[in-house]
């Protein structure tokens, strides 16, 4: 394959790609340092603003429900975790048979 063919397909990339990118907002200049993003949708702008705040750990100011379900989600947890490792023991002493 000859070097004009390649060089032949890149600018035929770079024009066919160049009015979807001005269309994004991105820049056609790949050298410049001030790049802009993709405008967003507005599902995925909502998404973006929900998962932070729903996952940020606060502490209750004043809010005894809050405080009543962290206590009770985190002893419930441990209990599972707990039943877990149990369960781990108990396998591992029955498939070996108590031999050690």
């Amino acid at each position: 394959m000859a070097g004009g063919s390649a060089s032949k397909v890149r600018e035929w990339m770079r024009k066919r790609m160049a009015p979807r990118r001005k269309a994004a907002g991105i820049s056609d200049s790949g050298s410049s340092g001030d790049h802009q993003s993709a405008p967003a949708s507005p599902g995925r702008k909502l998404l973006a603003g929900a998962v932070p705040s729903a996952l940020r750990w606060r502490k209750p100011r004043g809010n005894a429900l809050a405080a009543l379900f962290r206590w009770a989600t985190y002893h419930l947890l441990w209990l599972v975790e707990s039943v877990v490792v149990v369960a781990q023991l108990v396998f591992f002493f029955v498939r070996f048979g108590f031999r050690l």
